[in-house]
């Protein structure tokens, strides 16, 4: 909560993830949403078609603006998912490949195909499902706007401020992500581990000023 509070107004959103949701649960949820900050819940669901519907009907309540769901559950499950949340304001995002795997650990999963192509063609499937948009790192952000359009949300992970890129393999920084035509980019760690996160915070958007 105290982190949330202190980047009030330094933010467009508020993710919480599968770490905070397995500990704080549907109340942490609530709580967060008190601040007033829009919260993208990014937990990645991935299940048969019953219960990740089941799922977002327990959450769709919450003052949740993004939510995350993996593209390979299948058309199926991507439909039952849109049917849950309209007449909602939430916007659903599919998941491409973790910005954490490189191409050879696709072909380790029994994936041939190269981390962009199978980007590509998750982000496709998306579109066609009706998804809202897609996660996927900076560097695919370019060719999915081509084939995907302008009204297609892209959301960016994987952004670092230096050469430290923990255990994420496609990285770049913000200012890359933001010219290569990203709409949203998430900030994790180099803000929340910096010491400083008001200062941290107010140093990227001031090198995003100008793009």
């Amino acid at each position: 909560m105290l982190i949330v509070q202190a980047l009030r107004g330094k933010v467009g959103m508020i993710k919480l993830g599968l770490e905070f949701f397995t500990a704080c649960g549907l109340s942490g949820i609530e709580e967060i949403s008190k601040c007033g900050i829009p919260i993208f819940l990014d937990i990645k669901l991935h299940d048969i078609p019953n219960t990740v519907a089941k799922s977002i009907k327990v959450i769709k309540n919450l003052n949740i603006r993004m939510l995350t769901l993996h593209i390979a559950g299948g058309i199926q499950m991507l439909h039952d998912a849109l049917n849950v949340v309209q007449n909602t304001e939430i916007k659903l995002i599919g998941v491409t490949v973790l910005t954490s795997m490189n191409d050879n650990d696709l072909k380790q999963c029994g994936v041939e195909k190269e981390v962009r192509s199978q980007v590509i063609l998750l982000a496709k499937l998306a579109k066609i499902s009706g998804l809202h948009g897609v996660v996927c790192s900076a560097l695919e952000v370019q060719e999915i706007r081509r084939e995907c359009g302008e009204e297609f949300n892209i959301i960016t992970p994987g952004i670092r401020i230096d050469s430290n890129n923990n255990d994420q393999k496609r990285t770049t920084t913000p200012r890359e992500a933001i010219t290569f035509g990203a709409d949203y980019i998430v900030i994790g760690r180099p803000i929340t581990e910096s010491g400083d996160l008001v200062r941290s915070a107010e140093l990227i958007l001031n090198s995003l000023r100008y793009i």
